[in-house]
């Protein structure tokens, strides 16, 4: 059998040698914008089902409490390319919006309306072909804190077109919150290994046997991975800027946040 080549990802070179500059660091402090009185909406649909959802809160003052500031009494739908809006209706939490029927598809575009307290925000994103991960497993590096098992998912990326890719990790069913976003400048129509960094480089977030660990691997489009990469420098203080601010938006009319049109595809495996 002929031994499969892969591409490791050269960004991940480049955020090595920033977690082995920050890893003695406890707290990472970020100087963002004055909120003010600006939405924020975070929102998505994809091609599953119960994968159309809007979380509508508003800003808080970076030194405030992580808790979801939801707001209610909000309009929100999201339109197909032939113009028919579905209605997304607010659950039982507050500023949830959700519609459990509509599914998208790739290569279609969507738009997405919300209205509230006579404030109007829209968005539009198109949802890319989608690219399947073959495969998702634990693999050992050995770094500045010893041996580590991180997670590595492949796929073959085509080379027809570009392509943005986001990775969700989750350990027993604890999202890891860690920021993995790529694309395919240098890895274009090749067989990618892509490795994902955990949050933060500590004992409880070391992958041990015995963990089951589930992998959204998500096609995004070009703005919503400027969107995460924006996100992502702000955190490790990369961005080049000597004050960081908002993370790039795909929402027009002020607010915060992003509308993202992607597919997704899940896969989970234990840890041996």
């Amino acid at each position: 059998m002929m031994d499969k080549k892969y591409t490791l990802n050269p960004a991940f070179l480049l955020i090595a040698f920033l977690f082995l500059l920050t890893g003695c660091e406890d707290v990472i402090t970020l100087k963002l914008d004055e909120p003010g009185d600006q939405y924020v909406i975070e929102a998505q649909i994809t091609d599953q089902l119960k994968g159309a959802q809007v979380a509508l809160s508003k800003v808080k003052n970076f030194n405030a409490d992580n808790s979801f500031n939801g707001q209610s009494g909000a309009l929100v739908s999201i339109e197909d390319e032939s113009g028919t809006p579905y209605i997304l209706t607010e659950t039982s939490t507050k500023g949830i919006y959700r519609n459990d029927l509509l599914k998208g598809a790739p290569s279609k575009a969507y738009k997405l309306k919300v209205q509230i307290a006579g404030k109007a925000f829209t968005a539009t994103c198109i949802m890319p072909q989608k690219v399947v991960a073959q495969n998702a497993f634990a693999f050992e590096l050995s770094l500045f804190d010893g041996p580590r098992l991180f997670t590595h998912v492949t796929y073959l990326d085509p080379a027809d077109r570009e392509n943005y890719y986001r990775f969700l990790e989750y350990v027993n069913g604890v999202y890891t919150k860690n920021i993995t976003v790529t694309n395919d400048e240098f890895t274009n129509g090749k067989l990618v290994k892509q490795m994902l960094w955990p949050n933060e480089f500590t004992e409880e977030t070391k992958l041990k046997k015995g963990d089951e660990v589930k992998v959204e691997f998500l096609n995004i489009d070009k703005n919503i991975f400027k969107y995460w990469k924006s996100v992502k420098d702000g955190a490790l203080g990369s961005s080049g800027n000597a004050s960081p601010v908002n993370p790039v938006s795909n929402i027009s009319g002020g607010a915060i946040g992003y509308f993202s049109a992607h597919t997704m595809q899940s896969i989970t495996y234990t840890v041996k």
